[in-house]
């Protein structure tokens, strides 16, 4: 970056094998323009530009392209945005002149906080919900708007929507999700005003709750579901769960299981469940068998449809994209051995925020429970 430039020259868009450019702190860039483009740019981010406030570039096909304005300081915004469709990806400030894009703009839109915080960023995105754009969308990140208190109620209307995630805002408990069809991921990062979750939220395939310090509730149903059951599951850093809802999860988790375990359809590798939760007393009841030894002998029941495994990680830091699994020799009393391998998908934990960051600490032990019905 640069704080002193002024203007971008337009000859850099000109170069034919351009494919990602990125412009970022120019804080005294005020327009960022051309009449042609690179026919394979793939990525054009102006970021923490506070002062950028015209954009036009004629691009040669905006489909599948990864747009970023981040800071974007304009009240408009420009034809050469306004009416392009099926981006890959677009950043942007949460304010109200998104409600003119286009059915199908964007696959993945990311909102964060103006620089101008006069309106109320509740009524902007109660409107936006509603909006052309928004009702086609597929993913969707609310991020670093920390007066955003709560989630509008139209949010319902994202009927296309297969993954939400939440960076920083002051919420306090999450949307309801049983009306979303479609949305497989949900990932809530350093939400720190967050107290509770409501029913079914729990049952989204892959969902992620990172560092919400004041995270108490995490409410179970009662009634039957019809979502798949959980895959992924990650309460990290969650260390004031009261314990009615940390067995509710627990419970949950056994009960998954079974109803896996149970199947007589064919077993497939998307069957695995995995949780990361935070160790609280009375988890270890849960299982039959427990040691701090690499080998230890068990009784086999009659009835025996699997094994559940868990591994209590100790408190500190582990690297992002970080892997488990065990390996396992069974013998039975005819001297047969069968070997089992199994490996987590905890890989799948990582974080959106600073890619500097390749640690994840882990503020307390944690318990990684997994079940593999393949083996």
């Amino acid at each position: 970056g640069c704080e002193s430039l002024l203007e971008v020259d337009s000859s850099i868009f000109l170069l034919q094998k351009l494919q990602v450019l990125h412009i970022g702190r120019c804080t005294s860039l005020k327009s960022l323009s051309s009449n042609t483009c690179s026919p394979v740019l793939t990525e054009l981010n102006a970021w923490n530009c506070i002062n950028l406030q015209e954009f036009s570039v004629t691009f040669a096909s905006v489909d599948g392209l990864a747009l970023g304005l981040t800071k974007w300081n304009g009240n408009e915004l420009s034809s050469s945005i306004l009416h392009k469709k099926n981006l890959r990806c677009f950043y942007f400030p949460l304010i109200e002149c998104l409600v003119d894009l286009p059915e199908n703009f964007a696959n993945y839109i990311w909102l964060e906080s103006p620089l101008n915080l006069e309106h109320d960023p509740f009524i902007t995105l109660r409107k936006l919900l509603s909006s052309p754009a928004f009702i086609s969308l597929k993913h969707l990140t609310l991020a670093n708007i920390p007066i955003l208190s709560e989630i509008p109620d139209n949010f319902s209307l994202l009927a296309s929507l297969e993954s939400l995630t939440l960076i920083d805002i002051a919420i306090r408990s999450l949307p309801e999700t049983k009306y979303l069809p479609r949305l497989n991921w949900l990932r809530v990062y350093g939400c720190k005003m967050l107290q509770s979750i409501p029913a079914l939220s729990q049952y989204i395939p892959f969902f992620v709750v990172w560092n919400c310090e004041s995270l108490q509730t995490v409410l179970s149903s009662t009634c039957q579901h019809d979502k798949p059951n959980p895959c992924f599951t990650v309460l990290l850093n969650c260390q004031n769960l009261d314990p009615q809802s940390y067995h509710a999860i627990l419970k949950d988790a056994i009960d998954g299981i079974e109803l896996v375990a149970r199947k007589i359809s064919k077993i497939e590798e998307d069957d695995i469940i995995e949780y990361l939760l935070p160790v609280m007393p009375g988890g270890e009841y849960w299982f039959h068998y427990r040691s701090t030894q690499v080998s230890f002998t068990l009784e086999l029941p009659p009835n025996l449809l699997g094994f559940v495994y868990y591994l209590v990680l100790s408190q500190g830091h582990m690297n992002q994209c970080v892997g488990f699994g065990c390996d396992c020799y069974l013998a039975n009393s005819s001297g047969e051995s069968i070997y089992i391998t199994s490996y987590t998908r905890a890989e799948m934990i990582d974080y959106l925020g600073d890619d500097s960051d390749t640690k994840i600490r882990m503020e307390s032990d944690h318990v990684l429970l997994w079940y593999d019905p393949v083996i």
